[in-house]
């Protein structure tokens, strides 16, 4: 992997990006920089056990696709147990996915999202990956994994994670940008599987310098109802507009 890289600024994470390979086309920003590239379904507890059988997981989805009906506009529209991942994923359910975004600047808010949080001072990050080398490397295939034009394709035939893309089924998917990474099941970690820094990259966002980076996203028109398209992403931003207000008068 390539040395690592510290932000501290939002100028310096704007540099980084000028000068990443075109490639590099998706991101995902984290807040804690050990969380591992692994979706909620595959992951373990602190005693390194699945959290999830493959029997809940199998369950909370169908589930969610016999509850969900009353919520959706038009439930008949969502055409494949993929596309139902894609809903479930958004609405905290555990599956298999791992959401990344065509937007670097969407990855880095989500990296310092909390920064007013008392908890969070630590070490975010913010991943970067070429989809193209990515599937080509797990599956042979050259391009991003449309679902909707693969329904006969088992996306757990492939030697790894894969690049896949779905319709953009509502507003926070499209406002987010929204691809995933999808894992077989058990897959150990993305960050353990690639290595190669053609494929994958990461920025450090220093703890200690989220607040100014965030402060320096709200100045350039990025809030929480850019990623969070909803009526409490409103209240939201009201209350950070305070905090970051009241964090430049102690500055």
């Amino acid at each position: 992997m390539e040395e690592e890289v510290y932000i501290s600024k939002l100028s310096e994470f704007m540099d980084y990006v000028e000068k990443l390979p075109k490639e590099f086309t998706l991101s995902r920003g984290q807040a804690n920089l050990h969380h591992k590239l692994l979706p909620g379904a595959l992951r373990k507890d602190n005693d390194g056990h699945m959290k999830h059988t493959r029997q809940s997981i199998a369950y909370f989805l169908n589930e969610f696709k016999v509850n969900s009906h009353n919520y959706i506009d038009k439930p008949w529209d969502v055409k494949s147990d993929y596309e139902w991942m894609i809903y479930a994923q958004h609405y905290g359910l555990p599956t298999r996915l791992l959401d990344f975004t065509n937007s670097h600047i969407i990855s880095l808010m989500f990296s310092v999202e909390s920064a007013f949080d008392d908890y969070d001072e630590m070490d975010g990050v913010v991943w970067f990956i070429d989809p193209l080398k990515l599937n080509n490397r797990s599956c042979c295939r050259s391009q991003i994994i449309t679902l909707s034009e693969n329904e006969g394709m088992s996306l757990d035939d492939c030697d790894g994670p894969i690049v896949v893309q779905g319709r953009k089924l509502n507003g926070r998917i499209n406002a987010q940008n929204g691809v995933f990474v999808y894992f077989q099941d058990r897959s150990d970690a993305l960050d353990d599987i690639i290595i190669d820094d053609s494929i994958l990259r990461k920025v450090i966002i220093k703890g200690t310098s989220k607040k100014d980076i965030l402060v320096s996203l709200y100045s350039m028109g990025i809030g929480m109802t850019q990623i969070y398209p909803e009526l409490t992403s409103v209240a939201k931003d009201i209350l950070m507009k305070d905090n970051i207000k009241q964090y430049l008068m102690e500055e």
